[in-house]
């Protein structure tokens, strides 16, 4: 389920609002889906690859409503694996940092991290409706051993600028989710985050040895 705020010249014309519904979801490509109005938000309930929605959509969302969100406790395994590669990635970095949190892990491992979600992925495939929450706390799931110079408290604003597109995308998403954990908040808000991500970028472009979290502390609300 997504909810999705409605600006208000939308409420003024019914034939309006259901132009942008049409517009903006694409039946061939996600299948049915209804929708109900309850107040300025309209909730949206899929059939099927609601991640496509949550995580590769919510920039064309952002750019025609004032947010868009989505609660990440909601997400099924069978959502989970109906993701492209790129949608995947990033909920499974958001979800590695929400569940870092949880185990008190403060470090950042690509190889564990992969080994994770492969396993992960592979209980999902017998689990279709449980929530990806719940695969995370079954003992598939890959413990690790703490490596110091995968630490993220360690992480300097120059390295993180320095880190391949991909890497540096993981690590934001990771940090979204781990953060996220500490406020007990499994809402993800991609606008706020893209406007943290903003700010931190521009502070640690002119603070490179001032470490990552610093950063976040300093620019992200």
């Amino acid at each position: 389920m997504i909810q999705i705020k409605i600006p208000d010249r939308l409420f003024k014309d019914n034939s309006l609002l259901a132009r942008f519904v049409a517009h903006e979801f694409d039946h061939s490509a996600i299948g049915p889906f209804s929708y109900s109005m309850r107040g300025k938000v309209i909730t949206m309930s899929f059939r099927s690859k609601i991640l496509t929605l949550a995580i590769a959509i919510l920039p064309a969302l952002a750019a025609s409503a004032p947010a868009a969100t989505v609660d990440m406790r909601s997400i099924t395994c069978g959502d989970y694996l109906a993701m492209p590669a790129a949608s995947a990635n990033k909920f499974s970095a958001w979800m590695t940092g929400w569940f870092s949190y949880q185990t008190n892990k403060t470090y950042v491992d690509f190889d564990i991290h992969r080994a994770n979600v492969a396993s992960v992925r592979t209980w999902c495939q017998g689990h279709g409706t449980a929530s990806v929450m719940s695969a995370l706390e079954n003992p598939v799931v890959v413990k690790g051993i703490a490596d110091p110079s995968t630490d993220f408290n360690k992480i300097t604003c120059g390295q993180w600028l320095a880190y391949r597109p991909d890497d540096r995308e993981f690590v934001t998403y990771f940090m979204s989710g781990y953060y996220n954990a500490n406020a007990s908040n499994s809402i993800l808000d991609y606008d706020r985050l893209q406007k943290n991500l903003t700010a931190v970028s521009t502070y640690c472009s002119k603070n490179k040895s001032r470490t990552l979290p610093t950063a976040i502390q300093a620019k992200a609300t």
